[in-house]
């Protein structure tokens, strides 16, 4: 959740930012070395070309897996995600200019816009995985990394549908100013306060106040850059930012290595040591772990985690807190309920070919069946 007043994109792609990531991006690359020519999501229609896509989807997603566990890049793919699709805007009955999930944020006049500050560092990250996989769509892409990284953290499995089509130029993509600002003035002053713009955004996309508060608790990984939103005071590469996100020293048996320096944070669901790239303040402590911790208001313990306005309206709002209360006792309804909205988030505005869509998991239980 960023702001529309967030400065330019100076986010690093470079191996010092993410020591593992060049290296990373290289053996996906590598993979691209014999290409075939397969259906694009445009032209799937019959069982055959649907099995390739299908075939595609799943080995992408492996590829992607090895990937985000080697990078620790969960949050930022799964920002992209969410940015890419949540420009859709109901009351346009016409595709794309309603914008949603159709791939436009890959254009420059798109990625410019504020709020999708340091995005272009996510999109990078994909762009071997397209030169491997040319017949998926950008659309289809940028929608399977978020829902491969909540996985990969420890979160629900998505029952997605794929196949959607992309926008072919960035003269189909939305305007600027459809995502949520993180702080006041909220849309442009026009909104009283956080509860009346979180409600102004999401309802226009069809979500109602359940749905609103399970898809913030995205923010249970990640962390805010002063790049980025600017409601952090620690930019990127800070090695000294939060006890949480600091670059911290390599452990041996649990002991620094290192006298006088402070142990790695371990921040991951599998205790796994490693952040990616030092820098910005997380909302929780283990912030690449998606469980429920944003919920139980850990801020309120350690001054050094982010809590903003619009934080703070989801457990003061009468028709928020009841959500948010039930997350913070049951992860299990937290993880259902997410997991059906991010899928409803995930075909908003998307034209599938076909229509019906292309699944790669099988159906969900009844429970988390979306219904719209």
């Amino acid at each position: 959740r960023q702001t529309t007043r967030d400065p330019p994109d100076m986010s690093p792609t470079d191996a010092s930012a993410c020591p593992h990531a060049a290296a990373a991006r290289r053996r996906v690359a590598d993979l691209a070395r014999t290409i075939q020519p397969h259906p694009t999501a445009a032209e799937v229609a019959g069982v055959g070309e649907v099995y390739v896509y299908q075939e595609s989807l799943k080995k992408c997603r492996d590829d992607l897996r090895a990937f985000i566990d080697e990078v620790n890049c969960h949050p930022i793919l799964l920002r992209l995600a969410w940015h890419d699709a949540g420009t859709f805007d109901n009351t346009i009955g016409t595709w794309p200019q309603c914008g949603g999930a159709n791939g436009s944020i890959r254009f420059d006049v798109e990625m410019n816009h504020g709020a999708n500050a340091g995005l272009k560092k996510a999109l990078t990250y994909l762009e071997p995985f397209k030169e491997r996989y040319p017949n998926l769509s950008w659309a289809d892409l940028i929608q399977l990394a978020g829902a491969t990284a909540v996985e990969c953290a420890g979160g629900p499995k998505m029952y997605m549908r794929y196949g959607r089509v992309d926008v072919t130029g960035p003269e189909e993509c939305p305007g600027e100013g459809n995502l949520p600002d993180a702080e006041a003035p909220y849309h442009d002053g026009r909104d009283a306060d956080a509860s009346t713009h979180l409600r102004r955004v999401f309802y226009r996309m069809g979500f109602d106040d359940r749905e609103i508060v399970a898809l913030s608790g995205a923010h249970t990984i990640g962390r805010a850059f002063k790049e980025r939103s600017g409601v952090s005071q620690f930019g990127y590469g800070e090695k000294a930012a939060t006890k949480f996100s600091g670059k911290g020293c390599p452990v041996a048996g649990g002991v620094s290595k290192q006298a006088g320096c402070p142990v790695a944070h371990v921040a991951r669901a599998d205790n796994k040591h490693g952040i990616g790239m030092p820098g910005g303040q997380p909302w929780t402590k283990s912030w690449l772990a998606f469980d429920n911790a944003y919920f139980k208001k850990e801020y309120t313990e350690d001054p050094e985690l982010l809590w903003m306005s619009t934080d703070k309206a989801l457990h003061t709002d009468p028709g928020f807190k009841p959500h948010f209360e039930l997350y913070a006792s049951d992860e299990k309804a937290f993880h259902r309920d997410f997991a059906a909205a991010f899928v409803k988030l995930s075909e908003c505005g998307a034209r599938l070919r076909p229509i019906n869509g292309i699944k790669i998991n099988e159906d969900p239980p009844r429970r988390m069946v979306w219904r719209g």
